[in-house]
């Protein structure tokens, strides 16, 4: 199975807020997902017309659990795409992990779960890359085990248009993004962006990373 964007992480630091303006903007009502009892953090989702969904994400105020994930997106100032997710099998895992470590970082593999609405547990496994220079353009790899992809679970809410990345050390990065099998385009830039274009009932939206999310015409 090749390398392929399985979401995108789209987070603010209340998850409310977060799902009130991007319904605003785009006239998609997220559905609920779930918590994330070993990352305090929750999601609410919206489904594509692909395999590829997008995740909401935010603190879950009901707990206590305190990781890199939540820290990092109560700190943000303001809703923002956060993370490309790639979807992989576990055979691909010690390929991925040696990719990273050839460039220096060590990217070890977790087990994690959520609870969803209905009362199903859903498993997967989760590459995390530890801090490192290139921060959140050091993807995570996700392989969802025996577990149905969530976007089967999901009404088909958005069309997918277009997806970039841009980093001011792309001659660095690039090769990375090369040995990992990364489908997504890394273009050279001024300062570290991702942006990911929607199509939804109210014309396309570009969710950015650093700034609000903008509507095009």
């Amino acid at each position: 199975m090749p390398i392929s964007i399985d979401h995108f992480m789209y987070a603010g630091p209340d998850l409310d807020d977060l799902c009130t303006q991007f319904t605003h903007l785009t006239g998609i009502e997220p559905v609920p997902g779930g918590s994330h009892p070993t990352l305090g953090t929750r999601n609410r989702l919206a489904g594509g017309n692909t395999p590829t969904y997008l995740e909401l994400i935010g603190p879950d105020p009901a707990l206590t659990v305190r990781s890199d994930m939540r820290s990092g997106i109560e700190a943000l100032a303001r809703p923002q795409l956060h993370r490309i997710i790639m979807r992989c099998t576990a055979d691909d895992f010690p390929a991925l992990t040696e990719a990273y470590r050839a460039f220096g970082i060590e990217a070890p593999v977790h087990e994690l779960q959520r609870v969803t609405p209905e009362g199903d547990t859903l498993r997967w496994k989760l590459m995390i890359p530890e801090p490192n220079a290139f921060g959140l353009y050091a993807p995570f790899f996700i392989d969802w085990l025996d577990t149905p992809h969530p976007s089967q679970r999901l009404p088909e809410q958005f069309g997918l248009v277009d997806c970039e990345a841009g980093h001011p050390v792309h001659a660095q990065l690039a090769p990375l993004w090369e040995r990992l099998g990364m489908p997504v385009c890394l273009r050279a830039a001024d300062a570290p962006y991702m942006r990911v274009v929607l199509r939804t009932p109210r014309g396309e939206v570009a969710l950015t990373s650093g700034t609000h999310p903008l509507r095009h015409s």
